[in-house]
């Protein structure tokens, strides 16, 4: 066990080290991407000014652009096959920290198991004799503590009808107290001349 543990140590170790030396391959190669980035942009910014110099201006510029486009296209290719290494390597190191902690689990587990089959082949010659005591015991209780359940149950369900009893009466008592307090709805207004007019 020791022996699996001691590999598993030194597989992370080396992806580790690997990943630290890959770590610095990769800021140096995106230093290297910046700078061409920017040698790229430079050189945008230069063929601009030349054509502003000419009589075809638009066709250059266009043409200055396309270049450009491609330049960077191809920048942001690298960029994201740096961005896709990188991502395969941490989820390589998750997938080694998850492996290492399932061994330890299972490492774990395997030592309680081992604890508590021996105790329980301790305990077996008077496995016999108590379910024969408890059984009768845990059998009473429980007829009676069902019985008070229900009981209680039937005496809050009592209580909370009794409640809605008393407020559907208080409710119906203010209504009749804000009805007796309204004035009466107005009549409808009486026909006027120029409504009986045919």
């Amino acid at each position: 066990m020791r022996r699996a543990a001691g590999w598993v140590l030194v597989v992370w170790l080396a992806g580790c080290f690997a990943l630290a030396t890959a770590a610095t391959d990769d800021t140096a190669e995106r230093q290297r991407i910046a700078a061409e980035r920017a040698v790229v942009e430079q050189r945008f910014n230069a063929a601009q000014a030349v054509c502003q110099t000419r009589f075809m201006v638009t066709d250059c510029l266009d043409r200055a652009r396309a270049e450009r486009r491609q330049a960077l296209d191809q920048l942001q290719r690298q960029t994201l096959l740096l961005d896709d290494e990188k991502r395969r390597a941490r989820a390589a190191q998750r997938l080694q920290a998850i492996q290492r902690r399932d061994a330890e689990a299972s490492r774990r587990s395997t030592a309680p198991a081992a604890t508590t089959s021996a105790a329980a082949s301790a305990s077996a010659p008077n496995a016999g004799q108590r379910p024969a005591r408890v059984l009768p015991r845990a059998a009473a209780p429980s007829g009676a503590s069902a019985s008070a359940a229900a009981q209680q149950r039937q005496v809050q369900f009592q209580r909370r009808q009794e409640a809605a009893r008393l407020h559907q009466l208080a409710v119906q008592q203010r209504n009749a107290r804000q009805d007796a307090t309204r004035p009466p709805a107005a009549g409808l207004p009486v026909p006027g001349a120029s409504s009986a007019a045919p």
